[in-house]
């Protein structure tokens, strides 16, 4: 029997699974969009996310950061109780929340075809780090490049 996909409004989706990382399960959920290139591809890649005591800069997060409006990103900086995400694909631009508005953080990505990665292993988070020091315009060009070569679409 082949599996059923179905899909939903992200607002439905997102809130029951904020429900169930609130109750301490475990969630995987398929991707979307572009604002993780190149280190998550939506459509393509799915991650598993966990409820988790804390957060820090370098996680990835999902986070609500308007009421029904979610965002799947990467925490920037933690200042007391204030999260600022950026999306690893956004060259600009950047969002806000409250540690309470966090709903997981991404334990694993999974790609079909390969091992489940770690976005905590130490050469996972150096290629972050370096990624994060280009100037913007240098990750807007490789960004440009890579959707042209790779044919993804936003």
């Amino acid at each position: 029997m082949k599996p059923t996909s179905i899909t939903l409004p992200n607002d439905v989706m997102l809130g029951g699974v904020k429900e169930l990382l609130a109750e301490g399960r475990q969630v995987v959920i398929m991707t979307k969009g572009v604002s993780m290139l190149p280190f998550i591809v939506g459509k393509r890649d799915s991650v598993v996310l966990e409820k988790r005591p804390t957060v820090a800069p370098g996680d990835i997060a999902l986070a609500e950061i308007a009421p029904g409006h979610y965002v799947l990103h990467r925490v920037r900086n933690v200042e007391e109780e204030r999260v600022t995400l950026q999306g690893d694909g956004n060259y600009r631009g950047q969002e806000h929340c409250t540690l309470d508005n966090i709903a997981g953080t991404v334990v694993a990505v999974q790609t079909p075809g390969k091992r489940d990665r770690d976005p905590f292993a130490p050469a996972e988070m150096r290629r972050w780090r370096r990624w994060a020091a280009l100037p913007a315009l240098v990750r807007r060009y490789y960004l440009a490049f890579y959707r042209r070569i790779k044919h993804i679409t936003i």
